[in-house]
């Protein structure tokens, strides 16, 4: 009995001195430019980020800002705009785009020249309609398949049917969220007595995740996209005991897209989607539509586009199981600040079911 105990002893070492974290031999490479060329069409001002790529085992989520490149945009009639250095690697464009044009950007950086291919000014883009469904999302922690550990979250999904012109029929979705609440709070009042005030708060979140991009159905003679999905909202929101969840304002923007830049981010979003598995979406290189033009084997990072997009705001509030959910379209576009709170004042943009 001794025996068996002393050789599993023995074993037990054995195997915990043999372990060790796996730490592939990755090749070291230059850093390559990646560029943020994203000119948004009916904006007045508009930003161009350049910096440099970062190494595999770098913590650091960007690279290195390049601050000292040659950015140009080059209109169809040959006019060439040059584009300033701000800061941290962002170049500024003050320039209202002509829609009868085409443009491409150009960046001369250390003795290289990249060259975008013209891309022409979208039209603006609209949506039929948005609508919603009560649905259950499930959620749970990358790569694990037990389905003891998945969350079921109550919630309404929102839709959207989409008629696209026939010049460009991709759009791009981007979203801000602002969830209202209130709660009472108790104040001094007149002659020693106490007064109970309503706190109006709201706090704005943004989506996650990949990039929530719409193209006609592949294998259809219309371009008529139905139902596509939007964002899934949770039934109710609480940060704190006291508060009540108001309701949701949801901020919408769709960006009309030529076909390369949907290309482009349907790649980085079988990137984004990738966990390994076995039926996952092989990683693939995103397709750029910029390339040195001076050496064929220097690598950029990154996708010259120009969008134009469309606003619409929506108000959202699940309501009971009977009654269902509230869903309408907000007809004020008033400014909505990050986050904030109101003691007795109700906010010029609050939203009632």
């Amino acid at each position: 009995m001794k025996r068996i105990i002393t050789y599993s002893l023995l074993l037990f070492m054995l195997l915990s001195g043999c372990e060790d974290v796996y730490r592939p031999d990755i090749d070291v490479v230059d850093n390559v430019l990646v560029a943020d060329a994203r000119i948004a069409a009916d904006e007045d001002f508009n930003f161009i980020h350049l910096y440099e790529s970062v190494a595999y085992y770098d913590n650091a989520s960007t690279g290195p800002a390049v601050t000292n490149a040659d950015v140009r945009l080059i209109d169809s009639n040959g006019d060439e705009h040059v584009l300033p250095h701000y800061s941290e690697g962002q170049y500024g464009l003050n320039l209202a785009l002509d829609p009868d044009l085409q443009y491409k950007l150009k960046i001369d950086y250390q003795g290289e020249v990249y060259e975008s291919t013209f891309e022409k000014v979208p039209q603006k883009p609209s949506i039929d309609s948005v609508y919603g469904f009560e649905e259950i999302e499930i959620r749970q922690e990358s790569g694990d398949n037990d389905v003891d550990n998945q969350d079921k979250i109550e919630g309404v999904r929102l839709y959207a049917d989409i008629t696209p012109n026939d010049e460009m029929p991709y759009s791009r979705f981007t979203a801000s969220f602002v969830v209202q609440y209130n709660y009472n709070v108790e104040v001094p009042g007149p002659f020693g007595s106490t007064m109970v005030l309503t706190v109006y708060g709201w706090k704005t979140t943004y989506p996650q995740g990949s990039f929530n991009i719409a193209s006609p159905p592949e294998y259809s003679a219309s371009p008529e996209i139905k139902k596509h999905p939007l964002y899934f909202f949770k039934n109710s929101v609480k940060y704190d005991f006291d508060q009540f969840f108001s309701g949701w304002i949801v901020i919408l923007h769709q960006h009309a897209l030529p076909e390369n830049a949907y290309s482009y981010y349907d790649d980085l979003n079988k990137q984004l989607n990738s966990e390994g598995k076995i039926f996952d979406p092989l990683y693939v290189q995103a397709r750029s539509n910029i390339e040195c033009t001076s050496n064929a084997n220097q690598k950029i990072l990154g996708n010259f586009e120009i969008s134009v997009s469309s606003e619409t705001r929506y108000f959202l509030r699940y309501m009971s199981e009977s009654a269902g959910f509230v869903l309408r379209e907000i007809d004020e576009r008033i400014d909505i600040p990050f986050s904030g709170e109101l003691v007795g004042e109700i906010p010029d943009f609050w939203q009632y079911p």
